[in-house]
């Protein structure tokens, strides 16, 4: 957005909000160093993550329906899920799937894209104009069946375009690839990097680097043993973002005699 009058006034606003509040929550660090460089109190700026819902996104065997219905026996499957927007650089999974086609044992892998948004039509032109077979183009599905389209994968891409802005944020589907025990290619700099190498959950590449990406996704299909320590570390930090536990932490922060009630539920009260 470009500077205007509306603009500002909106945010003397925020700023008159930030100050005027008891708590801030946060869903990331990055947003709240930004807070705090603009001149709120750190002390009442707490964080909470988004997470995963445990009881929907768990490990799953691989959909056999879906399997035969997409020819996926046999091959190690990369995939995004998630908005074909802007923002996301799908490109980048296009030239990667377009190299490693082009190499020797190249056809042992797949690309799925699930998910729509405003750059869909064109990722799917350009896939038809590079002459793409590797890859596979699945429109949004009901949120219930999500699961089983995940089921799918053997590595989960997340990616995002190379720019400063999104340093800050952590996409949420992270999560969920902790939940169902896939381990991430991650293609986002920034904090989300550092979550994803604090917890050993995936590898980091650097944004729009196809090359990059192309050498890890050949790394976890090869090394079977960094590939189970992956998923197992999945499962593993899948606990600390558990949804459940995170909306406690919410209802403790903003309104603490919740706290004292017995057996709510919590996700529903949310």
């Amino acid at each position: 957005m470009e500077d205007s009058r509306i603009i500002r006034l909106l945010e003397r606003v925020e700023m008159f909000l930030y100050h005027r509040v008891s708590r801030i929550v946060s869903v990331t660090e990055s947003f709240k160093k930004i807070l705090v460089k603009r001149g709120i109190d750190a002390r009442k700026i707490s964080v909470v993550t988004n997470g995963v819902d445990i009881s929907r996104f768990h490990p799953m065997v691989k959909d056999p329906e879906l399997m035969a219905q997409y020819g996926l026996e046999g091959k190690f499957v990369a995939g995004y899920v998630g908005t074909h927007g802007m923002a996301h650089g799908l490109e980048t999974l296009l030239r990667a799937a377009k190299r490693l086609g082009e190499t020797s044992g190249g056809d042992l892998f797949r690309f799925i894209l699930l998910g729509d948004g405003a750059r869909k039509g064109a990722l799917k032109e350009t896939a038809r104009e590079m002459g793409l077979e590797n890859v596979i183009f699945i429109d949004s599905v009901p949120k219930e069946q999500v699961p089983r389209y995940w089921s799918l994968l053997d590595a989960s891409i997340i990616h995002l375009r190379k720019t400063e802005l999104f340093t800050t944020v952590i996409p949420s589907k992270l999560f969920e690839c902790m939940g169902m025990g896939i381990p991430v290619l991650h293609g986002v700099a920034g904090e989300s990097a550092y979550i994803v190498e604090r917890e050993g959950v995936g590898l980091v590449f650097e944004p729009e680097n196809d090359v990059e990406l192309c050498q890890k996704l050949v790394r976890l299909k090869e090394d079977g043993q960094l590939y189970d320590r992956l998923r197992e570390r999945c499962l593993i930090a899948a606990r600390s973002y558990d949804r459940g536990e995170l909306a406690r932490k919410m209802l403790a922060l903003v309104h603490p005699q919740m706290t004292q009630i017995k057996n709510l539920g919590v996700l529903e009260y949310c």
